[in-house]
């Protein structure tokens, strides 16, 4: 009987070991051209003012550019259509507050598990928890032939652009305009 009770015990550690890997395997990020899909499937959006907290010079860097503006570019007639939209916005919350802009999570992915300084200072957690590697998948979600106003977009020179400047390393310098402009959630009608 002890037996029989000891092996059943080991049996249903096993199974419970096995239930844990493939509920993590579910989890696990797809192929680079369906990355966002898996990623607003599996963790929710939080807006960028949360991004800001930590992410303070690089949110200001964003802000001066044209991503930060996206949403006022369209026309109101535009804002109501969604293939207009999609590329205008982030997304929306868990609370259904429509980000407006392409912010942060537009690239980065929902940041909802990796949002905490903890989970980001680890990047195996950190992709773990949602975000996103920046793939030239990223930018032609939305800079491709599908847009009206379509210029010819090359990865390799937007990478040198960038969308927001990055923190010096030690040692090296630089400069950034840093202007705050506020991007506004909604709640849809």
């Amino acid at each position: 009987m002890k037996r029989l009770c000891m092996t059943l015990a080991v049996v249903a550690v096993a199974l419970m070991c096995a239930q844990a890997a493939f509920a993590q395997a579910e989890k696990a990020p797809p192929g680079k051209s369906d990355t966002l899909k898996w990623a607003e499937a599996h963790f929710k959006y939080v807006g960028e003012k949360t991004c800001k907290m930590c992410h303070k010079f690089e949110f200001d860097s964003w802000s001066t550019t044209k991503h930060a503006q996206a949403w006022a570019a369209l026309k109101p007639e535009e804002q109501k259509k969604p293939e207009c939209a999609e590329c205008h916005i982030t997304g929306k919350t868990a609370t259904d507050s429509l980000l407006v802009n392409v912010a942060c999570e537009s690239c980065h992915g929902p940041g909802s598990d990796f949002k905490s300084m903890k989970v980001m200072k680890d990047a195996k957690l950190a992709a773990a928890a949602g975000l996103l590697p920046i793939t030239e998948a990223t930018c032609v979600r939305c800079h491709n032939k599908r847009s009206p106003n379509f210029k010819a977009f090359v990865f390799a020179d937007a990478l040198k652009a960038g969308i927001h400047a990055h923190p010096a390393k030690a040692g090296a310098t630089t400069t950034t305009t840093t202007t705050t402009t506020t991007t506004t959630e909604t709640k849809p009608k």
